[in-house]
């Protein structure tokens, strides 16, 4: 609730004015109007500890969007506690292969081939044997890494990644199809082929679509939404570990009691919900004045794929023979901001990042620039940022006060 104080700043009727329209992507949870800054720790949380010697694995049962006979794209964060220590042995990160029962389709791997370390993917177009493609790769032990495979069926190929980056070259000579077989989906472990995992796996993905490099890199240190094409299926493995993230429902069961770990392969995205201005800041110059500049103390970080509602007030104040201030707000890609602003002079309406008209200020009088809109942010996380100059340019000061402020709630 905010405080009475405060209330009165909106007693009298406003008209909303600059309306501003940015690509961004967040998410914000406001409570009251405490503390310069209030952050809510959110999104990656658990990771899954599997244990090579227990046995440890996960698994889901067979569905039509895991039977993928095409192209595919395999991700997740892994961090080895030991790797395949003799020559054949293999630690599985996920697969949906069954040899017992003539029910193979295809294993992401790491592999110990004659004593090297190799990336490796199988694939079975009949359901019997496999063709095994591989890369060199000696992972460390205690280090998370980003993995990906990347299957074309078309060409018959396969690119590895680590960290987003393209390990050796595609390889060739894989089928140009996958078999489709009732096996299950397994995660560190192929079920009865062992292949069991010893370390940490951190947010699985498999996609029906060739994904590029920039797209594994861009993607790789965030949590998604669940709904992006190609999905399908997203496992973050936090703390409801199996659940899947996509509509598919395919929920992963553990097998031998591998456990969640609080180790994680990058931090969860923290939350900025309300900043609240601690000095005053001015601009003074007729030519690097008028150069909007980043409010450092006005700035909300947000979650991808949310919708928030903004407010604020700005306390300005200047000098000049001309009083004045423009503003403008930026967000992180993909999102859309549209906020409008006022006070006892000007109104106006901004879209897509432009900066506000000139807003005419009293001289040497503080007053209050009040703010009101919503964001809504696309697939990335990032900062709603405040940007603010002098329009005419004067060696007199503006100034943005102390007590200025932004705040945000989730939708």
């Amino acid at each position: 609730m905010i405080p009475s104080s405060t209330r009165r700043l909106f007693a009298s009727p406003v008209r909303m004015g600059v309306l501003i329209v940015v690509t961004t992507v967040f998410l914000f949870t406001v409570g009251g109007f405490l503390s310069p800054m209030s952050t809510v720790q959110a999104a990656n949380s658990n990771s899954v500890d599997f244990e090579r010697d227990s046995s440890h694995y996960m698994t889901a049962s067979d569905s039509t969007s895991l039977s993928v006979t095409g192209d595919m794209t395999l991700e997740a964060w892994v961090k080895f506690e030991s790797i395949p220590p003799y020559d054949s042995a293999e630690m599985v990160i996920a697969s949906k292969f069954d040899s017992g029962s003539d029910k193979r389709s295809f294993i992401f791997s790491q592999r110990n081939n004659g004593g090297s370390q190799y990336l490796s993917f199988i694939a079975s177009s009949a359901g019997t044997g496999g063709t095994v493609k591989d890369v060199a790769w000696t992972p460390s032990t205690g280090t998370w890494y980003h993995v990906a495979a990347v299957y074309t069926a078309s060409s018959g190929s396969v690119s590895f990644y680590v960290n987003g980056v393209q390990q050796g070259s595609t390889q060739t000579g894989l089928p140009t199809s996958i078999h489709d077989n009732d096996a299950a989906f397994t995660v560190g472990g192929s079920g009865t082929d062992g292949g069991y995992f010893d370390g940490k796996i951190d947010d699985l993905r498999i996609w029906n679509i060739v994904r590029t490099a920039q797209e594994i890199l861009d993607d790789k240190s965030r949590e998604l939404y669940g709904n992006e094409v190609g999905l399908v299926g997203y496992w973050k493995l936090n703390a409801d570990s199996g659940l899947d993230s996509t509509a598919n429902g395919n929920t992963l069961s553990g097998v031998n009691s591998p456990v969640d770990s609080l180790d994680t392969a990058f931090p969860g995205v923290t939350e900025t919900l309300k900043v609240r201005k601690s000095a005053n800041e001015s601009v003074s110059d007729a030519t690097s004045g008028i150069t909007l500049q980043n409010d450092d103390a006005l700035k909300l970080s947000l979650l991808a794929n949310k919708t928030y509602i903004i407010d604020g007030v700005l306390f300005a104040s200047s000098t000049s023979a001309t009083p004045d201030i423009k503003i403008a707000f930026f967000g992180p890609t993909d999102s859309i901001i549209t906020i409008g602003y006022t006070n006892d002079v000007n109104e106006a309406v901004l879209f897509s990042g432009a900066t506000s008209t000139r807003i005419q200020l009293p001289a040497n009088t503080p007053t209050s620039i009040h703010i009101k809109g919503t964001i809504t942010t696309g697939g990335y996380s990032g900062d709603l940022q405040l940007k603010w100059a002098q329009v005419s340019g004067d060696n007199d000061a503006t100034t943005v006060m102390r007590g200025s402020y932004l705040r945000a709630d989730g939708i």
